[in-house]
Order: structure tokens, then sequence, then C-alpha cells
């Protein structure tokens, strides 16, 4: 009894393994897809005239971009989309609009139209880090921008072309600006103060003692105390001004405490509005703005009097007016302009860039997947949310980081297969090494099934046989 037990065991695990083999012979490979390039030249533009130019001079050529979509695809399979970006390296199309550390970042946004088996609008992204930048100096696109979505129909995709999207976030920094440049050998006179970068208004002039600025005397006392030798004061209040532009996430605003100086309205507008989004009173007398805080009976040098708000990225302009009284006096030393870690490309700098205007269309062929069941598709209308990956299958869109816009796809189903995050191979085989060609087919399933069906009856036949003639044994002892 115990080895008809074992040989029916035997029998059972021999026919599943037979049978799971038979089923992998006859799954048939898929062989290699074949991609189509497509090559355009897009035109670009600055989104907001105010913002931050990424484009450089004017007659720059087109950006060129190449497209490559496969020719075919079968149903369940996803539609790899691939764009390459080449910007022309003796007369770019984008170029640094400033000075920046390492670590800016260039972000784009590749966008097709898909009709026919397929609905929406497909993403396709990728990012760029910069080195230190210089301004004008060529900025470095992504070398390729991924994007997929499902296909859960047969028939034929028209891929049609649209709009690039370029975005720049500038690296973390806290810049310096004085009112003297890195390479001024000798302070400018007073007339020519409004061609500093800190525009001074009426009343203002040299800290005491720089009437002479080469005096060993002046030297001393300034090198102790200011930036770059290089502070203004003035003793008129209410009407003595001084604005600076800045382009950043905040500022701080520099200059000595002293009991002689006397209170100071700082003001912050944004862009070119008149109404302040920020401001403040400072008593540069006190050692600090603490309620009760002690007269400054010393130089308390290269202080932050004020600190604006942390801003959305921008441009902005910061006014500072002497309310200094009797005997009182109002200094500016310089202002540290802060960029803060942004978790998003800033809408600053966003650029469009337009295919031609009747570009060459792409048609893919969905074809059902050999000896495999089809999905059941399943109607839905996705909303895109936030995301930091590529267009999901499907049809359906996410929104990236960057840019921001709002995109509305028609969607036939939701897919659940993973977007892209590092580049991706178009072409997929399927079974063998990844060669890129599909396995030779010459063994028959067929014969393997009929082969294991033989071996499990003649085991089975064989122990029923053990069993009768062992019982006969028995038997026979009786």
């Amino acid at each position: 009894m115990r080895w008809g037990a074992r040989l029916r065991r035997t029998a059972v695990a021999s026919a599943l393994g037979v049978t799971v083999g038979g089923l992998a012979v006859l799954t048939p490979a898929r062989a290699a897809v074949e991609v189509e390039h497509y090559t355009y030249d897009y035109t670009c533009t600055q989104v907001t005239t105010a913002g931050g130019r990424l484009l450089g001079t004017a007659g720059t050529k087109p950006l060129r971009v190449k497209l490559s979509i496969p020719k075919t695809t079968a149903i369940g399979q996803a539609l790899q989309l691939n764009w390459t970006l080449t910007d022309s390296a003796t007369s770019p199309s984008f170029v640094a609009p400033d000075d920046y550390a390492a670590g800016a970042r260039i972000s784009a946004t590749g966008l097709v139209s898909v009709t026919g088996a397929l609905n929406g609008t497909i993403e396709s992204l990728g990012n760029k880090d910069q080195v230190a930048l210089k301004q004008g100096d060529k900025l470095a696109l992504p070398e390729t921008l991924l994007g997929e979505s499902g296909t859960f129909k047969e028939g034929e995709i028209k891929v049609t072309p649209g709009q690039l999207k370029i975005a720049f976030t500038p690296p973390k920094a806290k810049a310096e600006i004085n009112d003297a440049t890195e390479d001024e050998t000798d302070h400018p006179p007073i007339p020519f103060h409004g061609e500093l970068p800190i525009k001074y208004g009426d009343g203002w002039a040299y800290a005491s003692g720089l009437d002479d600025p080469k005096s060993p005397a002046a030297e001393w006392a300034n090198a102790t105390r200011d930036r770059n030798l290089d502070a203004h004061y003035t003793s008129v209040g209410n009407t003595a001004t001084a604005n600076m532009e800045f382009v950043g996430t905040g500022v701080e605003y520099i200059a000595e405490r002293y009991k002689d100086h006397g209170s100071v309205l700082v003001e912050l507008f944004e862009g070119d509005k008149q109404t302040a989004l920020d401001s403040g009173t400072v008593d540069a007398s006190k050692v600090s703005e603490a309620a009760g805080a002690a007269s400054a009976d010393k130089r308390l040098a290269q202080q932050v009097l004020w600190k604006s708000k942390v801003l959305p990225y921008g441009k902005y302009r910061i006014k500072v007016t002497s309310q200094a009284g009797p005997n009182q006096y109002t200094q500016i030393d310089g202002f540290n302009v802060i960029t803060d870690t942004l978790a998003n490309p800033p809408a600053y700098f966003d650029t469009v860039c337009d295919a031609p205007a009747n570009p060459e269309i792409a048609t893919v062929k969905v074809e059902k997947a050999s000896a495999s069941p089809s999905p059941s598709p399943t109607t839905t209308s996705p909303t895109p949310t936030p995301s930091n990956t590529n267009t999901q299958p499907g049809g359906s869109t996410t929104t990236t980081s960057t840019p921001k816009p709002t995109l509305t796809v028609t969607a036939t189903v939701t897919p659940t297969r993973p977007t892209p995050t590092a580049p991706q191979v178009i072409i997929t085989p399927v079974g063998g090494a990844q060669t890129g060609e599909a396995p030779d087919e010459k063994s028959s399933g067929v014969g393997l099934l009929g082969l294991g069906t033989a071996m499990v009856l003649g085991s089975v036949f064989g122990g029923v046989a053990l069993k009768r003639r062992r019982a006969a044994h028995v038997r026979g002892q009786d």
C-alpha cells in the first residue's frame, strides 16, 4: 500500500511538470520591435516676458528633436517613446541666464497626442544637472526623454508630436550684493551711484572718512567694520531712499548697529508693483530688535537688520528709506540675496518649444498577442495627479513637477504597468538570451505533451500491476 501511495504522488508530480513544460514551449517568443525615427526642428519661446530668459540670442538655430517610435506593438504591451534633443554647440538655443554654482537643473517634458486605438496625451520626461555656469554658457539638455503608455485595443495609433517644455531650477545660493564691483580699485564719484547694483537717491554719501578712500586711516576703519570699503550713509530722514532689484526667494538688509544710527523703513515689492509685499521698521541704534534691547555703544558691523519672509522664486525690489532724526544716520552696507532649495522648477524660467506646423505623423500598428489572452479593457476617465513619473499606460497622463500645465486626457484604461524612471530598452525579447531576436521554435510542444502523457500512464499502470502482484503473493502464502 505504501508503494502504491508513493507511485500515485510520483505520477501527479510528473503530470504537473510535463504540463507546465509543454505550456512554456507553446508560448511564442516576441520578436524584436522595429523602431522608426522622426526628426523635427522645434521653435522655442519664453513663456513670460518678465521671466528669466534661457534662450540665446536672436537668430539661433531651431532645436533639433528626434522622436523614436516603434512601428508595431502588441495588445497589453507598452508603447514606448524616446526623445533625443540636440542643441547647437556654436549657437545654442539655451544659455545660462546668470552665474550659478554647480547643481542647477534643466527639466524637459515632451508631449505627443495619440488617436485611434489609443486616445490622449503621452508625456516623456528627462532631467540634466548642470556644472558651474557663467552667464551665457550653453546649458546641457537631457540626452533622452522617456515615456510610455499601455495598449489594450487592436488597431492603429496615430502619433503627432506636440510641445516640448523646458524648465530651469537654480541651485541653493546666498549672494552678497555690494556697491562696488570686484575689479574696482577705487570708489566711483557720487554722481555714478545710480549705476551701481544699489540705486541711491539724493542725500547719500560714502561712510565717514572716505573722502580720501585710499588713506590708511579710512581703509583700516572700514576694513574692520564694513564690506569692501563701500558702505553708504545719510543723515537725511524720510526722503533719502535706496532701491535694489534681485531675483531669488528672499533678501537680507546688511548694515551697522550703533548708538548714533536711527530708524529705517524697509519695504519689499514684487516686480514692478507699487504695493509692498512685505515691510518692517528697524531701530539701528539698538543691539537687536528684541523688546527692551540695550543701546549699541560699540559698533556692530555687518548685522542683518531686516530679512524678508520666504518668497516664491522670482523678481523683486527692496527699498530702504531713512527715518533718521537729528544727529542720527542711516547706513547701507549691502544685501544678501537668498535662493532656497526648490522642490520644483520655478515658473520664472519656463520656456516652450513648438513642433513644425505640419509635422510628419507616425503610425503604430497594435496587434493581438499570439497565444496570450488579451486583458479586458475597462473604461475610465483618469484625472492627472502630480507625480515625478512618466505617462501612465493606457494614455492617462500624470502631471510632473516641471512645468505645471493643466492636461486634459481621454483614456480607455487604468493600467498598472509602472512608468519608467530610467532609460529603457524599446526592444524587449522574451525567451532565450536578450539578443533582440526570438529563439528558434523547432521543438514541438505537442510532442513533449504526448511523451509526458505516456510516461504518466506508464507509471500509473505499472503501479497497479505491482499492487495486484503483491496481493496475489499474499493470498498464495495464506
